[in-house]
């Protein structure tokens, strides 16, 4: 365990020693989060980088309450997990030391005061403090995961149901304003009731009737009371309070439990909570938040979000955002603002339609209060949209810590709709007159739908900005574009008005609602498309898109409202092409070498087989015979050379049945299966977790196995291949994009004119950065070793090779860029071979407390970098920046090479 002092910041480092990289990487968040700036980061998978983040991220809220919370956003909830688990590890230890502090001083203390020769009396353990000031003393913080009710719900009625679409739906069924209003209406009916029977009785004995209590452990059953409410809930909104909870860092199963065992510390008594509500409420509170990309950048997710708690208060500009395994970013950012509809979902819209006209006349004649009071709430609920962002500028601009509102649960919390529309682009203006009244409403959207269906009914492909679609539309329709704006707002004006749950059966009107509202505001960085043919060619079922081109619409919110934001990521090269395509600079741009012992990885590059026929998944080579022969060969012989696990990335589904095929009916598969099983990704989800964990079973049992996968797939971007489940892993191809589709050459076209980025150089980029991904989930520590092999002539390239990671490419040996298969299987065994020797570790690799107290190598004063980056023309880079600062600060100093440092 390493406790050291960097720059006035003491460091909590849970481990015996830190990396040169980890120092390095450390020093980088530091100066930028200090500094107020954007950073993107690149350091070697298995090299420790969250246990850095959360280390330095932490050290620095201790040392300093102003700095705000730390929002760490991760992929999935396996990396959720993930994260949390570090965090704990930093804050369990951080505990440790200054409980150990206090026992010396104390020691110390009693020693002086109490007379020689009688020993002092060593303090009881001190008990987890609840959220208070008092926490911050013994070192203790809030640390929670925020995530769907498929993975927090405690109700066993609700999580009977599979489906996650079935789950939220039993939830609000439970939970919603309006059905609660009512199963208390006929409580007070019931117990009404029962005093009047009472109370006709002749006899005095009788019982009173009982009043309304809390749900006891032992009497909540499967999580329902008797009036069909979710008795979690209903203990959760009558008895908590952040102040009562015990603080600590909770993964989700822990926060699951802890909930489910909470006891009321003044009423004393064991009161289950509701988790998912439980989580959004301690966002409130929250040291850390660790939670998923689309809560920050979805802005279907993260307005609605704000609207329910909000969650992120007024420290938003102290606080610091983190984008782990930020490589696809901009992919992210452009799938939150993309809408696509096609017929069968414009035929389920107008059903919901009818279904909505029907409800709207039955309620029209049981309480037509209801919907005539539906036109105050719309422009109550536009009024405090616009007061609350004018409240945030004013807020923001004065930058002064304001204390916190209590937040109050209302209806919007409940409701699973938010603004497809990012909250800067929200229109700030009344509802038109033309759609207040929801029958006027639903006979618009009818409109709508009609000749969008008309628009589909197409046997070219159609593309067309959204200035032309709403011209078209105008001219058909006689209907003004400015209308549609409006339309997800007052679609969720009128669910809520109508008291509609099951908003999943709606899922289908609600996307052509955002595509109507997000065509009528944008205009530059979209296009519209018409496909007619999106399956195969040949099956006509037209598929309309609204695609976003430009990935900085999602992000530029974020940059704004936080002064750090942080990307990072083991494979997040060319460093300088990520802040170009989302359109900031950053303040540092650095990539970390890795240090090691010995090279516990070999890279290399196969271009041609045994017959030196070229390797290549190229499109008109990728029926070539030839070459599916030779890419069976060599599998089949690393199946012979490579003990454990084998994992294959293919560039595609299609390649890889073509592959597979082949290789069955010409009896590779049956060789390859003497050696190992065989196992296949596949694109249904179960199916690929059942093969998922038989393969591991293969590998923990010595039998071996191959997995074959697909690049851009949920394998290769979230499940790790660690230690003997991935010994090696072999790239079929280069993982391109499909070069004919329309969407990704409208995208193409937008960066040329754009960013002035050529069409060949992204689509190098993204291949290579989807390469990277694949070969690094076989290394996931140091202690780890694995062979990676890129099997595609094009890989030697240099327009390919300097594309890929510096810590990839820094192993790569000369010799090892153009091997047949043959020299490459020879080339395994020796690095296998040399592998299994013992190695003894450097300790100049590994920095302890003593090493770290004199190093303070040379940087650039905070001041001086930020008048660098003010004084830098637009196109610098944020390495030029830095170096300008650290010239001047230090004219004379040497530059610092990373891994050097001992």
């Amino acid at each position: 365990m390493v406790v050291f002092s960097l720059e006035g910041v003491r460091v909590f480092f849970p481990y015996d020693s830190i990396y040169p990289e980890q120092f390095a990487y450390i020093r980088a968040v530091k100066r930028a989060v200090e500094m107020h700036g954007h950073a993107v980061l690149e350091m070697p998978t298995g090299t420790g980088k969250t246990a850095s983040l959360m280390s330095i991220l932490t050290s620095m809220q201790f040392a300093d309450p102003s700095m705000g919370r730390i929002i760490y956003c991760t992929r999935t909830v396996a990396e959720m997990e993930k994260a949390l688990l570090e965090l704990k590890l930093v804050i369990d230890y951080r505990i440790k030391e200054i409980e150990k502090e206090k026992l010396q001083q104390s020691l110390v203390h009693a020693q002086q005061q109490q007379p020689l020769g009688q020993p002092g009396q060593p303090q009881p353990a001190t008990e987890v403090p609840l959220l208070g000031k008092k926490m911050r003393e013994s070192g203790y913080l809030l640390g929670v995961g925020l995530s769907a009710r498929r993975s927090l719900c405690a109700n066993g009625a609700v999580m009977a149901s599979a489906e996650r679409e079935k789950i939220d739906e039993g939830c609000r069924k439970r939970t919603a304003p309006w059905v609660r209003e009512a199963a208390a209406d006929r409580h007070q009916a019931r117990l009404a009731m029962r005093r009047v029977a009472n109370a006709e009785e002749s006899s005095g004995d009788a019982p009173a009737a009982p009043g309304e209590a809390a749900t006891d452990v032992e009497d909540i059953g499967n999580g329902d009371t008797a009036e069909g409410l979710c008795a979690f809930y209903e203990n959760f909104d009558e008895y908590f309070t952040p102040q009562h909870f015990p603080a600590g860092v909770y993964t989700l199963e822990e926060l699951k439990a802890a909930a489910v065992r909470w006891r009321h510390p003044v009423l004393q008594r064991p009161l289950p909570l509701c988790p998912y509500f439980l989580a959004r409420r301690l966002l409130q509170v929250a040291n850390v938040v660790v939670l998923n990309y689309q809560y920050l950048l979805d802005p279907k997710v993260s307005e609605q979000q704000q609207q329910q708690e909000d969650w992120l208060g007024t420290d938003t500009g102290a606080s610091v955002v983190v984008f782990d395994e930020a490589h696809n970013i901009d992919n992210v950012c452009i799938e939150a603002l993309s809408v696509h509809l096609n017929k069968n979902t414009l035929d389920q819209a107008l059903r919901n339609l009818s279904e909505l006209s029907e409800e709207i006349k039955k309620r029209k004649a049981a309480d037509s209060e209801k919907l005539r009071a539906e036109y105050q709430q719309l422009l109550q609920g536009m009024q405090q949209q616009q007061q609350r962002r004018q409240r945030q500028q004013h807020q923001s601009q004065e930058e002064q810590p304001q204390q916190r509102q209590p937040v109050t649960v209302t209806s919007e919390t409940f409701q699973a709709l938010a603004n497809p529309v990012l909250p800067s682009d929200i229109v700030e203006e009344a509802i038109p007159g033309s759609i207040r009244r929801a029958e006027h409403f639903v006979a618009l959207m009818r409109r709508v739908i009609a000749f969008l269906k008309i628009y589909i009914k197409v046997y070219d492909l159609k593309s067309e900005g959204p200035l032309s679609f709403l011209f078209g539309f105008e001219k058909e329709s006689l209907v003004e574009g400015s209308i549609l704006r409006h339309f997800h707002s007052r679609l969720k004006a009128l669910l809520l008005a109508l008291q509609v749950t099951d908003l999943e059966r709606l899922l289908p009107l609600t996307l052509v609602a955002d595509f109507c509202t997000l065509v009528g505001t944008y205009w530059d960085g979209f296009i519209v498309i018409v496909d007619p043919y999106p399956e195969a060619s040949g099956l006509h079922d037209p598929l309309l898109q609204l695609c976003c081109l430009d990935a900085s619409l999602a992000m530029q919110p974020v940059l704004k409202r936080f002064k750090s934001v942080i990307l990072t990521s083991g494979t997040i090269s060319p460093l300088e092409l990520y802040p170009k395509i989302l359109s900031f600079v950053p303040l540092i741009a650095e990539s970390f070498p890795v240090s090691m012992d010995r090279a516990c990885f070999c890279p290399m590059i196969v271009a041609r087989g045994a017959d030196q026929v070229p390797l290549t998944s190229k499109f008109e080579y990728r029926h070539d015979l030839s070459v599916l022969r030779n890419y069976a060969n060599l599998l089949l012989d690393l199946c012979k050379a490579v003990p454990d696990g084998l994992v294959c990335f293919f560039p595609s589904y299609a390649y890889m049945e073509t592959a597979m095929s082949y290789w069955y009916e010409n009896g590779f598969l049956a060789q390859v299966l003497e050696h190992k099983l065989v196992f296949l990704e596949t694109k249904d989800v179960v199916s690929t977790t059942l093969a998922l964990f038989n393969f591991k079973k293969a590998c923990d049992c010595g039998r071996g196995a191959v997995f074959f996968s697909v690049a851009r797939g949920k394998v290769a971007e979230g499940v790790d291949f660690d230690r003997h489940f991935g010994r090696c892993v072999v790239l079929f191809g280069i993982p391109y994009q499909y070069a004919l589709s329309r969407v990704l050459k409208a995208r193409l076209d937008f960066l040329r004119e754009r960013y002035q980025i050529q069409e060949n150089e992204f689509l190098t980029f993204d291949a290579m950065r989807q390469a990277a991904q694949c070969v690094g989930r076989v290394i996931r520590s140091k202690r780890d070793f694995a062979i990676m092999i890129f099997a595609d002539a094009r890989f030697s390239r240099s327009d390919k090779r300097n594309k890929l990671p510096p810590w990839i490419t820094r192993y790569l040996d000369q010799a090892h860029l153009a091997l047949n298969t043959e020299t490459a299987v020879s080339v395994c065994r020796s690095f296998l071979k040399s592998i299994s020797q013992p190695c003894v570790s450097s300790s100049a690799l590994r920095l302890g407390a003593s090493a770290l107290v004199d190093y303070q190598p040379p940087a650039a004063d905070p001041a001086e970098l930020r008048d660098a980056a003010a004084a830098a023309p637009p196109a610098a880079t944020a390495l030029d920046i830095r170096n300008a600062a650290e010239t001047k600060a230090s004219p004379n100093a040497e530059t610092v090479q990373h891994a050097s440092v001992s």
